[in-house]
């Protein structure tokens, strides 16, 4: 699911926007009611996603998460950049900046789920800086065994949870895939990796 709905949403415009507009965030015309509806539609989800997150419903807040995603790729299926650049550039750079801003939304409404991919696209972004702390795996030892947990540092942040303000003729940087998808033979080697557990 990641692969194809949020991975496959992020990767498809970033990669058209880098190659069409010389590396940059599209400078649009005004935006269509289409584009507003859309906008709009991710913005409330910072409200939702928020409550549910301080209520700790993370399954109910990373699916709500998921299908602004979704929705991410509805937009860009309905518009077809990749056929309006054949006709009209100026009526392209209005969808792919329109995506871009919701992806860069999106990257903080995943960054409670997913915070090294969130990094990763708030740099490709042409941000800089550090967007939630810096993040570093940490070793807890406990009387049931040990395990490893993300600590955040966050000295330095620059993101806020709030909709995207990203400014046209921002550079971005060269992007590629957040996520590969894992060939299913490699499973039992991975579960064997995690030694004994109960069934069911």
């Amino acid at each position: 699911e990641l692969v194809a709905t949020w991975g496959n949403l992020a990767n498809r415009v970033l990669t058209f926007a880098y190659k069409h507009w010389d590396g940059c965030v599209p400078q649009p015309g005004d935006l269509r009611p289409a584009d507003h509806e859309f906008l709009a539609r991710v913005q409330a989800g910072f409200g939702v996603v928020g409550g549910l997150l301080e209520q700790v419903k993370l399954r109910a807040a990373l699916a709500e998460t998921m299908a602004l995603a979704a929705e991410g790729n509805k937009y860009l299926d309905g518009q077809a950049p990749w056929f309006q650049i054949k006709q009209d550039k100026a009526e392209a750079a209005i969808t792919i900046y329109t995506a871009l801003r919701a992806i860069d939304s999106l990257k903080t409404l995943f960054a409670p789920f997913l915070p090294f991919t969130s990094q990763t696209l708030h740099e490709v972004l042409g941000y800089d800086g550090q967007l939630f702390g810096q993040l570093r795996l940490r070793r807890y030892e406990e009387p049931g065994g040990a395990h490893q947990a993300v600590a955040y540092d966050p000295a330095g942040a620059v993101g806020r949870w709030a909709a995207s303000e990203l400014p046209p003729g921002q550079a971005l940087r060269p992007p590629a895939p957040l996520f590969r998808k894992l060939d299913p033979s490699i499973v039992p080697d991975e579960l064997s990796r995690l030694g004994p557990h109960p069934a069911g």
